[in-house]
């Protein structure tokens, strides 16, 4: 039976980063990067990894997570001498739309503006004007709304994202297995996993990390642990536009908030859409009571009538991009399907030890793999090998903080709150 001193689960952007930099850091103190294994039951991003957007932004209410993307961004623009992988970033920046307050502002986002200039990042109120020179003309802004700024904001192409991170667990010499489901664990009297028990063999393991995202509760049940995941489906439209159109300015990563949806350039012909998350805390308590943390498998992405779009869902957004955009009227829907978001209580993440399994780390994004792959890949080094500030910063989202009495409470909320960035703690 091979030993192995940390198997990560989960070979989407999280479980790939973490294995990466984990690879890395036992090579600097001399270990064999070949004891760090990496276990995927399908494929490498073929889980919710495979439907994101490459949106790469700081801006966010709670500062710990938006300290996480500012160190995020830093490591994307420069992934070739941390991972030694090439990744072509670029540098869209973000503007950010909502409806002016009363007094002409918007008093929470100004207070969210100060907050981050502490840490710091630019993010800050700019005029109609300067909002019309940063778009294209084809982008409708109006005299009703207020503008924010991000130009840090970045962009990813998530097929070469995926590319270079096979090319990442190839250079980092760790071991892969593919097509390999966890069907089991063995523990000792110490509360540690010493086996996993692998579709066609089973492994000894020192150390175990956690980046399964919501099949996390079925699979981590057998050991008694309860992990508060669930999913909420999302909806991806692209438009064919004219390139003709785009002019001489580059289209920003665009944050609708007036109308409830993200805009970006998607491969340099297309105008890619999609909805943020529910923000409401009935509507949330509703998912988990409706599907308590029991995802089946994958089958709830891989079932093909899970991946289509409804008319009814093709039209609403073309409702909703024909307010923002003034050339898609008579444009052509070149593809869509059915995404997902992965959710906990509180829509944070779920990151560090756990408090039953004394050798088990987590590593949930909670429906920011992308942004965030680098920065808490090499937080589970630390908290693998050496503490430091990554993961000081991790120990902000411990799973204890969903004890018995939170998780009864969140269940059986029923208050509706009003949608505002205040509530956006984890997707600005």
């Amino acid at each position: 039976m091979k030993k192995f001193h940390t198997a990560v689960i989960g070979g989407g952007y999280l479980g790939s980063a973490s294995a990466i930099s984990l690879a890395h850091s036992l090579k600097k103190i001399g270990g064999n990067p070949e004891s760090i294994c990496l276990i995927e039951k399908n494929v490498l991003g073929s889980g919710i990894s495979s439907r994101q957007s490459g949106l790469i932004r700081s801006a966010n209410a709670d500062e710990a997570s938006a300290h996480l993307a500012k160190i995020s961004i830093d490591m994307w623009l420069n992934i070739q001498k941390i991972w030694g992988i090439d990744l072509e970033v670029e540098r869209a920046g973000a503007l950010w739309i909502a409806k002016k307050g009363k007094n002409g502002s918007n008093q929470k986002w100004d207070a969210i503006s100060q907050n981050l200039k502490k840490i710091p990042i630019d993010f800050k109120k700019i005029t109609l004007d300067k909002a019309h020179l940063i778009c294209p003309d084809f982008i409708n802004l109006y005299e009703d709304e207020i503008f924010y700024h991000e130009p840090e904001a970045i962009q990813l192409d998530p097929t070469h994202v995926r590319q270079q991170l096979y090319r990442g667990i190839q250079n980092s010499n760790l071991t892969l297995f593919e097509g390999e489901e966890v069907v089991g664990f063995k523990k000792n009297k110490s509360e540690k996993i010493t086996e996993i028990i692998l579709t066609n063999h089973t492994i000894q393991v020192e150390h175990v990390i956690n980046a399964a995202g919501p099949w996390s509760p079925k699979l981590f049940e057998k050991l008694g642990v309860t992990i508060p995941i669930s999913v909420e489906p999302v909806f991806v439209a692209n438009w064919l536009n004219s390139l003709a159109s785009k002019g001489k300015t580059n289209m920003p990563i665009i944050a609708d908030y007036v109308n409830r949806a993200y805009f970006r350039s998607w491969h340099d012909g297309e105008i890619h859409m999609h909805q943020p998350r529910r923000r409401e805390e009935q509507e949330t308590a509703s998912a988990f009571k409706d599907n308590p943390m029991g995802i089946i498998g994958a089958d709830f992405i891989n079932d093909p009538f899970n991946q289509m779009q409804g008319s009814s869902h093709i039209h609403l957004y073309e409702e909703i991009a024909n307010k923002r955009f003034n050339n898609l009227k008579n444009t052509v829907l070149s593809s869509g399907f059915r995404s997902y978001f992965d959710i906990t209580p509180d829509l944070k993440f779920i990151l560090g030890p756990d408090e039953k399994i004394k050798n088990l780390v987590h590593c949930l994004g909670s429906g920011q793999a992308a942004k965030y792959s680098p920065v808490f890949g090499e937080m589970m080094a630390q908290y693998i090998f050496e503490p430091g500030q990554l993961s000081d910063l991790g120990n902000n989202f411990s799973i204890k903080r969903f004890n018995k009495k939170y998780m009864e409470e969140f269940l059986n909320k029923s208050n509706v709150l009003d949608y505002s960035l205040l509530q956006e703690t984890s997707v600005l």
